[in-house]
């Protein structure tokens, strides 16, 4: 009696979700994808390991192409590659997906998470700490943590670098707590310690989104991942509640004027704002959690991402290098800014280089109204995913797509194509905030490196030799680099 009781309550449970969705189901029936199991989802998505599961999902993408659908477990995700259709999607559809709730626990009220009333609010707080001004009051502070990358390889010249992304994603957290906080980064001892757990945390959230029955809170409480999951924001907590303090500190401490640049640096800024009640103590570490995550690693990755392909092709490198010797001859100073941007070619091959491996290979939106992009409708209540590692290599945009050309990005050849075939950084008004933060540290790191050093992989032919890692951020998994000083 009991068993037909609960088969009776499933399929009337299912009936009722079904019927709830049937708008929704009836557009997804429309566009194509795989089989899909009742509250289950797409049977490909169950097969998913951590070590499988970008191939695997950028393989089922490809197919599908231009657009195509799938569901895990309730949820509907419609990727599209088509310019125009995520120039559409990013205009008017601004909340994001169920998908970032998983980073709930470490950064719930964020630029990168929040509803849209939440975002609108504190992008208006956190514009000003990244006008031009602010940002080229930094070029010192990117100069002289890119020195001391130069120093650690002058140490180790000439050995082989198996594991070079944690050493430059010090640096670059370096750089985070030195522009972006008013703490000295030598104060915060346990940076090393917060990127070891970063890259847990991420780890932990593919591992739940590719293990379907941890989607469900009841399943995932009960699981030593979650368990795990707790150490880790615990540890991500005190690691910020601790640069918090010191902020607090050194602000107490100085006599800063509100209208001087330092104030305006996106901590002390916050920081007077919380004094005025405009954001909560809790919001803050939220905001500062994502910052100084997004503006180490993201940037950590391209650089590493960038000696990698130039090291498969030295012939790009030297131009790289010829380059630097026109426009920064003097190699006893440090570059200045205006010397920085007149780095054409370079700037050329980390776009080129973001282009092939976009370091967050996905955006990921929550559809609120109907959406026409024809001759489909995406439907209230959809994800879109827009996958930029297919739409930077969409064939009908791109020349040879699998090519590493940095001259596509030529003012000539970039008034070609549409404006939402490259968007590396997000398009429209919820685009990466700091996009020229990251464009500026990128650049000064790899022109101070390449003056000095001749970089060389080993074991690589071509960037298709390149293994990936996907843990939230696309990186390189078998990077193997050695760094040879240049005789001048």
């Amino acid at each position: 009696m009991l068993i037909w009781i609960f088969i009776c309550f499933v399929i009337f449970n299912t009936i009722s979700v079904l019927w709830k969705k049937r708008w929704l189901l009836y557009h997804a029936w429309k566009i194509p994808g795989p089989f899909s199991v009742p509250l289950v989802g797409s049977p490909f998505l169950l097969s998913a390991t951590k070590d499988n599961f970008f191939d695997l999902i950028y393989g089922k993408l490809d197919s599908w192409r231009p657009v195509g659908k799938a569901w895990a477990g309730s949820q509907l995700y419609i990727a599209t590659t088509r310019p125009t259709d995520v120039e559409k999607i990013l205009t008017n559809c601004l909340n994001k997906s169920p998908f970032y709730e998983h980073f709930n626990d470490v950064m719930k009220d964020t630029l990168l998470t929040s509803k849209v009333s939440i975002w609108k609010e504190h992008r208006k707080m956190i514009n000003p700490s990244f006008n031009s001004k602010i940002l080229n009051s930094y070029h010192d502070t990117f100069v002289k943590y890119s020195s001391e990358m130069v120093n650690y390889l002058s140490d180790t010249e000439g050995e082989e670098q198996t594991n070079l992304l944690p050493v430059i994603w010090e640096k670059t957290l370096d750089v985070a707590l030195a522009t972006l906080t008013n703490v000295d980064p030598q104060v915060i001892k346990e940076r090393r310690r917060m990127i070891t757990v970063t890259v847990k945390f991420e780890e932990i959230l593919i591992q739940r989104f590719h293990t379907f029955w941890l989607l469900i809170d009841f399943f995932w409480k009960l699981s030593n991942l979650h368990k795990e999951h707790k150490v880790v924001c615990q540890t991500v907590h005190a690691f910020v509640e601790n640069i918090l303090l010191q902020e607090y500190k050194s602000y107490d401490s100085e006599d800063i004027n509100d209208d001087t640049i330092q104030s305006k640096q996106f901590l002390p800024n916050l920081t007077n704002l919380k004094r005025t009640k405009q954001i909560t103590r809790e919001e803050i570490m939220d905001e500062t959690c994502l910052m100084l995550t997004a503006a180490s690693e993201t940037a950590a990755i391209t650089i590493n991402t960038i000696f990698t392909f130039l090291g498969i092709y030295s012939d790009i490198q030297e131009r790289v290098y010829q380059e630097l010797v026109s426009v920064l001859p003097n190699m006893e100073n440090s570059p200045t800014q205006e010397e920085i941007n007149r780095l054409d070619y370079l700037e050329r091959v980390i776009k080129e280089t973001l282009r092939l491996v976009p370091t967050i290979p996905f955006i990921l939106r929550y559809v609120d109204e109907d959406i026409k992009c024809d001759p489909y409708v995406f439907p209230a209540g959809s994800n879109i995913v827009v996958p930029l590692v297919l739409l930077h290599k969409n064939p009908d945009v791109w020349p040879e797509p699998e090519k590493f050309d940095p001259d596509r990005f030529l003012s000539d050849e970039v008034a070609k194509r549409h404006r939402c075939s490259y968007i590396p950084f997000s398009f429209g008004a919820r685009n990466c905030i700091g996009l020229r933060f990251g464009m500026m540290e990128v650049k000064i790191m790899v022109a101070t490196i390449l003056r000095n050093f001749k970089v060389r992989t080993v074991g690589m032919k071509s960037w298709k030799d390149i293994q990936w890692e996907y843990m939230v951020m696309l990186k390189v998994k078998n990077s193997r680099l050695r760094f040879e000083k240049r005789k001048f």
